[in-house]
């Protein structure tokens, strides 16, 4: 993997872990995922108005027409998403639940990476995402002898790696079409008009307050996952899927530190030695 592919993607990991671990603090509040999209929403319109003028209205709806399925799939498919976020969060750690929903997705992706996509992997890319995937899913695995809250925590955080593996795969093609800043923005708009019916039959007295007291986590939530997502798109367009969903775990490690040192999350032998399979993942990555 070239220096700035691999460069870019560890970037976008370390602000994903960041933006979560602010969504982790307000309790997966899904009020706040709402008005965060919205907040991506208007932060990429200007460009996605500036696109649309470099490139021509035909040329733009040309665009559009060609790959709206695969907007409409990534934006039902971000719904369910964030749903699953916010309620993993609502009920488990940052350290565990942040870990297995980004993790226990790749080996099914970079499965079907190789299988529907046709893209190669060597040996030492797959010993990568082999120690990536069993760091990341060690971390979780004490959960099943917590408490029920706990496991229900666990349970939606597999609900939220099952999301990434769909929406992967889908962008990865639909990048390929329509260029990631329209992609995403049209994504985000979708995501936040199919969220808005739970959002209102369950915060609907609160959404204003909400708005006035949290917009500091809003204003984080919002330009952090637009920016990160931006640039795993970004990085989707010149690099394989397998390597890249696989790469971007490095956003566990400090989630769960920052889990750790700010909200005094207990750090076991499990958890430094899936940290430290997670980093030996890493380098064969790179090396591969």
């Amino acid at each position: 993997m070239p220096l700035n592919l691999f460069l870019l993607v560890i970037s976008a990991a370390v602000f994903h872990a960041v933006w979560n671990f602010v969504a982790r603090r307000a309790s997966g509040n899904l009020a706040i995922f709402w008005w965060g999209m919205w907040v991506s929403c208007l932060m990429l319109t200007p460009w996605i108005i500036g696109i649309g003028i470099y490139q021509g209205l035909d040329a733009f709806l040309s665009m559009l027409g060609a790959g709206y399925g695969y907007i409409i799939a990534t934006g039902i498919i971000h719904a369910f998403y964030f749903l699953l976020l916010g309620r993993a969060y609502e009920q488990g750690e940052i350290s565990v639940v942040y870990p297995v929903a980004r993790g226990s997705g790749i080996g099914i992706t970079a499965f079907l990476g190789w299988q529907i996509l046709d893209e190669s992997i060597t040996l030492m890319g797959l010993m990568g995402i082999v120690f990536i995937s069993l760091g990341i899913l060690s971390m979780g695995m004490a959960v099943i002898r917590n408490s029920g809250q706990m496991k229900q925590g666990f349970i939606s955080a597999l609900g939220v790696g099952a999301t990434i593996v769909g929406y992967s795969l889908v962008d990865k093609l639909g990048v390929g079409i329509v260029h990631p800043v329209v992609y995403i923005g049209f994504m985000f708009v979708l995501t936040a008009l199919i969220v808005t019916p739970v959002v209102a039959l369950r915060f609907r007295k609160q959404l204003l307050g909400t708005a006035k007291t949290a917009w500091r986590s809003i204003l984080l939530i919002g330009i952090g996952s637009a920016g990160t997502y931006l640039m795993i798109l970004f990085a989707l367009t010149t690099g394989p899927v397998s390597y890249i969903v696989a790469l971007r775990e490095f956003a566990v490690v400090i989630g769960a530190l920052l889990g750790i040192v700010f909200m005094k999350e207990q750090l076991t032998p499990g958890k430094i030695g899936a940290i430290l399979a997670i980093t030996i993942g890493l380098i064969c990555i790179k090396l591969g």
